[in-house]
């Protein structure tokens, strides 16, 4: 399985509407999608999303780590070394997660591919055959959060995450329209994105009682580990971490602190699948359970998420939204619009069509 080739894809993918969270609102994803080709001819695919308000990158940033400082390290080598890949790439360069992340995933995939066998068949197996997709609603005025909800259930969603960080008053009306235009059996999540302080975050928090709120995620700044362990501890309410956690230590210190009842893990924030198994090992250890996120990825990430969210048993949730919100992929997702149903495909379990990526690519870097 040695490695004699890695190209990387720029590809802006516009979104179908505007995605607006508590501190930006984005229009398209900047994605870099890279394939990494073996001597036998066998592809591997992989997928950095960078967003600068969490993991400190760029997108051009990104580029320039990929191509000049992580590529050449595997040039030559096995593509089944991932964790020398991961060691030498520490040692390299601190941080840039979502860089790193796209070569994980691409070497997975490759290994998988190679073997001919699915991804979480690597990973460990699976529990089950599909995933159950949330709908994420932007936040906007109450009334067309509500009517984006109702309107999601009647396509067949039945969960709903809602996206706050504005007022309490604002957020607690947005929480009550929603919940009022949902049958009970629908779940219902919060996640404010730092937006709160702690005491806003406990005011929403004991308003939003009588709307069965499954958890809250990311109520305050991410900085503020001990503004999350007051909020987590002053409530029965199940608290979320998302922003904070991009690795082992920063789930130590969450566990440590008792500063959340679950984490949010994401492959762009974990540097990539193996991290963040090992994650996901440490919340079993300590009864946190986990949540596969992702920073609205294209199939080909939230594809390597969803083998993840299959292969370990502390995923109890997901949050692999990117294709639904996405106007064109690079991909035909495996299920339906509410689903993600994986087989025994090779790999990430779908073909990844070199010339369409290439076609909506902005610039195409090639290390061989």
């Amino acid at each position: 399985m040695r490695i004699n080739k890695i190209t990387v894809y720029g590809v802006r993918l516009p979104l179908k509407q505007p995605f607006k969270i508590a501190y930006d609102t984005y229009h398209d994803i900047a994605s870099l999608i890279v394939s990494i080709e073996s001597a036998s001819g066998q592809v591997g695919w992989g997928e950095a999303v960078v967003d600068q308000h969490v993991s400190g990158e760029t997108y051009l940033g990104a580029r320039e780590i990929i191509t000049s400082e992580l590529a050449p390290l595997l040039m030559g080598t096995d593509a089944s070394d991932i964790a020398q890949f991961h060691h030498a790439a520490n040692l390299k360069i601190r941080h840039n997660p979502s860089a790193k992340a796209a070569l994980d995933i691409a070497l997975h995939d490759l290994v998988a591919r190679e073997c001919g066998k699915p991804l979480y068949a690597l990973l460990g197996g699976r529990s089950h055959a599909r995933l159950e997709l949330p709908y994420v609603i932007s936040m906007l005025a109450p009334e067309e959060m509500a009517r984006q909800a109702k309107e999601a259930v009647r396509r067949g969603y039945q969960s709903i995450k809602i996206k706050l960080g504005d007022t309490p008053e604002h957020d607690v009306e947005r929480i009550a329209r929603v919940r009022e235009a949902l049958d009970r059996s629908v779940a219902l999540r919060v996640d404010a994105n730092q937006g709160w302080s702690a005491k806003q975050a406990l005011q929403v928090i004991r308003h939003a009682a009588p709307y069965q709120v499954d958890w809250f995620e990311q109520p305050v700044a991410m900085e503020n580990l001990a503004a999350m362990a007051r909020v987590t501890q002053s409530t029965d309410a199940m608290i979320m971490a998302d922003e904070p956690i991009h690795g082992v230590k920063e789930m130590l210190e969450v566990i440590q602190l008792n500063a959340a009842d679950m984490v949010n893990i994401k492959l762009m924030k974990s540097s990539g699948l193996r991290p963040a198994m090992a994650m996901a090992e440490v919340g079993m250890a300590a009864d946190i359970p986990c949540q596969i996120g992702s920073m609205v990825e294209s199939s080909i990430a939230t594809l390597a998420g969803a083998h993840l969210a299959l292969a370990h048993p502390n995923i109890i949730a997901n949050d692999l939204v990117g294709p639904a919100m996405i106007g064109e992929d690079v991909a035909q997702m495996p299920g339906d619009e509410t689903h993600i149903v994986l087989d025994d495909s090779p790999g990430l379990g779908v073909t990844i069509d070199k010339s369409r990526v290439r076609d909506l690519s902005e610039f195409v870097d090639t290390i061989d």
